[in-house]
This record gives C-alpha cells, sequence and structure tokens, in this order.
C-alpha cells in the first residue's frame, strides 16, 4: 500500500492505493480505511471488493490546516464476512515545500535501456523520496548539455538524455523535485587546455586536479569560470531540472589563482557562499524558482554555507565523523548555523559493497542503526535511489541493489515512520534538551532498566530529549550488545531487545496523554501507555513503562498548551 504522490501540497486530492487479490467468492469483502494525524482519526471510510479486484484506491481531500507541514498514518484492513484478514500501513504528508520535508533520493543509470521504465520512480514513490538527484547526467562537468541524444558521459558511460528528460518527467508525475548534478568548479581537459588562466593552483605551481580527469577552476568572481558555470545551471533548469545539486569535493580548501595574470590566494570558504547565492540570484531573475542544495563535505565550510541561499544544509559525511555521536552532532550543529533549513546527510553504506566482504546481514544491521540515529537526531539521509539501490560511495552508479525483501519492509517502515511523525521529528520548533535534561546531575527524565545514555555509547540505550509547544519527545535507540558506535561497520548482529522500561520525567505542564511508536513494531502504529504521577523532589512526576525496545522508540507526551 503507498500513496499516489511522494508528498501532497495543500488543496491537493490524496490517492492512497491498497492492493488485494480476492481469488474466491465465497464471502463478502470489505476494505477498511483510516487516516489519523498521530493518534487522532480523521477520516475513516469502506468499499466492497469484488471477484478478482487488484486494487482500492481511497481518494479525500484533507481541510486546510495553519501548520506548514503535517504527516498522516493510514490503516488499511481486509475483512472477509466482517472478520479481519489482513492490515496494511502506509503514510502521506501535505508540506507547503519539499523543503520542509526533504526526504532525498537519486537516479544514476540513463541507458537505452531505462527507457520507457518508471519502475525506479515507482519504487521510490513507495520509500516517499520526494527529492531526486540525477547524478551524473551531464554531457560533461563544463558543458552540462550533450550535443546529441546519445552521448558518452565523463567517465565513457553510454547515455540518452532523451531518458534523462523522461525520467524528470516521471519523477514530476509522483511529486517529486528533480535535481540535477553539477560539479561548481570541475571541467575536464579540453575545457581547461583552453581556459588555464581560470583554473586554480597549488603553492608548486601544478593545477588541481581529480585522478587526473577533472580539472579544478577557480569560482571567485574575477575568473570567467564564475559565470560560465552558472550559465550551464541555468541550461539545466530550462531543460526541465527544478533545482541544482552544486557539488565540491572537499579539496582544495586554499588555492592559488592567476586569474587576470594577477596571482592571489583563494579561500574558498568565502567563495561557495557567493557563488550559491550567484547562481540563485541569476536563475530567478531569468523567470525560475530553483532548488539549491551544495553539498558540504565532510561539514566544510558549513559556517559559511548554511545560510547562503540554499534551500537546506547538505552534507556528506566521512572520516573522521565516524560514529553515531558524530552523525547526531553534525545534524545538531548544522541547525545551529541555519535553524530554518532541514539537514539532509549523505553518510554512504560501506558494508553494502563487494569490497567490504561482509555478509549482508551485517549491513542491514548496521544500515537500521544508521537511520535511526539521523532520524531522531532531526536529520534527513540519501542513501536509496533507482530500483532498491543503496550507495556504498561518492560514485552513485556503484550502488547495490538490495534484493532481501524483509529488508526492503523494513526500509519501507522507517520512511513511512518518518512521514506519518515528521512533526515531532523535523519542526522547526523543537528544541533538544538531550544534554541537559537527563544523565549526570539532571533529574527532569530517569530511566530505569537497562544502563542509559544522553550520549551515543556501546552496550547502553541512547535517550534523546526534545519538546515542541504541546508536547515532550523522548528516543530511545537500542545500541545494548553492541560493541561498536562506529556507523559505517558491519554489525554481526542487532541490539539485545530491552523489555519494560521504566521512566520518571518531571512534566510541569498538565499531561493529557502518553503514546508511544515505533518502525519496528506494528508499522510505526501509536499506543497510548498508562501513567501515574509519583512523588518527586520539585514537585510530582509522571511515571510510566515502555514495553518492548528493539532498535527505536519514540514516546511523545502530549501536554495542555
Amino acid at each position: 500500500m503507498y500513496p499516489s504522490k511522494s508528498q501532497y501540497r495543500p488543496g491537493e486530492k490524496v490517492e492512497i492505493i491498497a492492493t488485494f487479490e480476492v481469488t474466491d467468492d465465497l464471502g463478502n469483502y470489505t476494505v477498511s480505511c483510516t487516516v489519523l494525524n498521530f493518534h487522532d482519526i480523521l477520516y475513516k471510510t469502506e468499499k466492497e471488493l469484488k471477484l478478482h479486484d487488484e486494487k482500492v484506491v481511497f481518494e479525500f481531500n484533507i481541510e486546510k490546516n495553519e501548520k506548514e507541514m503535517m504527516g498522516f498514518g493510514v490503516e488499511v484492513d481486509l475483512y472477509r464476512n466482517n472478520k479481519k484478514i489482513n492490515s496494511l500501513s502506509t503514510s502521506f504528508d501535505i508540506t507547503e515545500s519539499w523543503k520542509l520535508a526533504p526526504r532525498y533520493g537519486f537516479l544514476s543509470d540513463f541507458f537505452d535501456r531505462d527507457k520507457n521504465d518508471d519502475k525506479d520512480l515507482v519504487q521510490l514513490n513507495k520509500y516517499h523520496i520526494n527529492v531526486v538527484q540525477f547524478y551524473d547526467w551531464m554531457y560533461r562537468h563544463h558543458e552540462l548539455l550533450p550535443p546529441t541524444n546519445s552521448f558518452a558521459d565523463p567517465l565513457g558511460r553510454n547515455l540518452l538524455i532523451d531518458v534523462v528528460k523522461q525520467k524528470i518527467n516521471y519523477a514530476h508525475k509522483f511529486g517529486m523535485t528533480a535535481i540535477a548534478y553539477g560539479a561548481v568548479y570541475g571541467c575536464e581537459k579540453e575545457f581547461y587546455d583552453k581556459h588555464k588562466d581560470w583554473a586554480l593552483y597549488k603553492n608548486d605551481g601544478t593545477v588541481f586536479d581529480l585522478i587526473n580527469l577533472i580539472y579544478i577552476m577557480d569560482i571567485s568572481k574575477e575568473s570567467g569560470w564564475h559565470n560560465h558555470i552558472i550559465s550551464e545551471f541555468l541550461k539545466a533548469i530550462k531543460f526541465g531540472f527544478d533545482g541544482i545539486h552544486m557539488d565540491q569535493y572537499g579539496f582544495p580548501k586554499e588555492a592559488l589563482s592567476i586569474a587576470g595574470g594577477v596571482k592571489k590566494i583563494r579561500r574558498l570558504r568565502n567563495e561557495f557562499p557567493v557563488l550559491i547565492n550567484d547562481t540563485m540570484e541569476y536563475i530567478e531573475k531569468n523567470g525560475y524558482k530553483p532548488a539549491l542544495i551544495f553539498n558540504a563535505v565532510n561539514n566544510w565550510p558549513i559556517d559559511t554555507v548554511a545560510s547562503a541561499k540554499q534551500d537546506v544544509v547538505y552534507i556528506e559525511v566521512w572520516p573522521p565523523n565516524d560514529t553515531y555521536q558524530d552523525l547526531y552532532n553534525l545534524i545538531t550543529n548544522a541547525k545551529k548555523y541555519a535553524p530554518d533549513k532541514q539537514v539532509i546527510l549523505a553518510a554512504y553504506m560501506e558494508p553494502f559493497s563487494k569490497r567490504s566482504n561482509v555478509p549482508v546481514e551485517y549491513a542491514e544491521n548496521a544500515t537500521i542503526m544508521m537511520m535511526a540515529t539521523i532520524f531522531a537526531s532531526g536529520g534527513f539521509h540519501l542513501l536509496l535511489g533507482e530500483l532498491n539501490g543503496i550507495l556504498t560511495e561518492a560514485y552513485y552508479p556503484n550502488y547495490t541493489m538490495i534484493d532481501n525483501e524483509r529488508f526492503v519492509r523494513e526500509l519501507r517502515n522507517y520512511y513511512d515512520f518518518i512521514v506519518r511523525y515528521e512533526e515531532l521529528l523535523y519542526d522547526f520548533n523543537i528544541v533538544d534538551n538531550t544534554m541537559t535534561h537527563t544523565g549526570g546531575i539532571n533529574g527532569e527524565y530517569v530511566f530505569k532498566g537497562t544502563k542509559f545514555s544522553p550520549k551515543a555509547e556501546k552496550d547502553s540505550v541512547w535517550t534523546l530529549i526534545k519538546e515542541k509547544p504541546g508536547y515532550k519527545i523522548i528516543h530511545f535507540i537500542n545500541f545494548t550488545g553492541l560493541e561498536s558506535t562506529k556507523w559505517n561497520e558491519g554489525k554481526e548482529k542487532r541490539s539485545k531487545i530491552i523489555n519494560n522500561i521504566e521512566v520518571i520525567a518531571l512534566v510541569v505542564e498538565n499531561v493529557k496523554g502518553i503514546y508511544l511508536a515505533s518502525p519496528d513494531i506494528d508499522s510505526g502504529k501509536p499506543k497510548k501507555l498508562d501513567y501515574e504521577y509519583v512523588p518527586h523532589e520539585h514537585g510530582k512526576a509522571i511515571r510510566f513503562v515502555i514495553p518492548q525496545l528493539i532498535v527505536w522508540d519514540m514516546v511523545y507526551i502530549v501536554c495542555e498548551s
């Protein structure tokens, strides 16, 4: 079961598609559909199934609300003679813009065999991927659009620009934003040979390049490259893309320029935001409103680019950011520089690659732990693309295909979860109290039943404490039984399941209800928890018990405003 689009805009009709197969007529079959916002039922209906029906489509409109973004859960139950025989779950969201909840995915295959094939976009829609990066779709780094329909890309792949265009149209059909990859300073040798004064040089006088294939150009306003690459980005927008993924390589951070015959030191941390802003302004002057995403490689230079005219903060993660705690720190730090932008991490799962030589189950275990960490920390994750492809490195065509249906279902459960509860995960009003409300001298939240920590530590349960108006939010991420907190290492086993976690929380507001939800349990459906008031040195606290923690549990306490 899945929605017809990856994301809806206010006022759009929502369609939920449920596939069933009725193979006999020995009974009356009905399907009920329930739509919820958190635990509140907003809409309920049912339909009758007939023999050989393959799918049911539920259509409805959500009344306009004042929220910029709102997530919904959908529960569909199949009945035979009034007896429930099957249940399905999915989710959808309604937002003012993609950038409020940017679930980033990728495409990298634009071969002749991909013509008239939308199965990759169909699957990405089931993950609710609403922003798609078209990686290495272009003819050259310095000349994005090819001179002919059939062309060889910079690494010799034979591609078709018509297929690129077709994939853009497929993405739009599913409500996805199509983003063109573009390196901000990359060019091939034939272009460098004609414009050597536009390049960046090392302090020994040799030119900067990447694998002797891509030459690094000077992006400053004093260099002709600045206007050249911006005009190429505009051509991509005119071709049909909705935006540009502005890539850099993390080096050089400083280099020599010889633009205009004058040798100068270029500090790229200062040049990147100028290029981002000029790109936005130039494309807007030409009548378009582009989506811009800039790659802050390994968090550099986040302090200068986060506030530039890009729509989100995007960080490609590399060592020494090796641990789950590092992922959390990257996200929370980025939010400080740009509190009104969402954060996307590109954290590639090397354990899925053949070179890692680890069992695929180890890679799956590590991926679930990483997703729980990124999502609970308030971040989004670029990982999935193509037809159940998963990124293992920075060159996206080397993705690995997932063929384990159980794991695919698990991935879908996690993406369903972050859509369903996006207001509790990604609201810009959320305040992170993790290091001030639990652990050490902090007594507002006390946990019993196993080892707990406000930091991501091995063999313990990591607790993240957050709040927003009307809600207190507690995340539990289970590292119990795990001997390493490095996110990009295969995990031999899953966490040890913990039962009956006791929580004592000091909440000043009147409590209206306490709910537990987990992507690991019952498709993320919320469960109401019983609670009681107990004495506390600062008044009275609430006490409740979490029945089970597998990997990631989220508790939300509803408070009177």
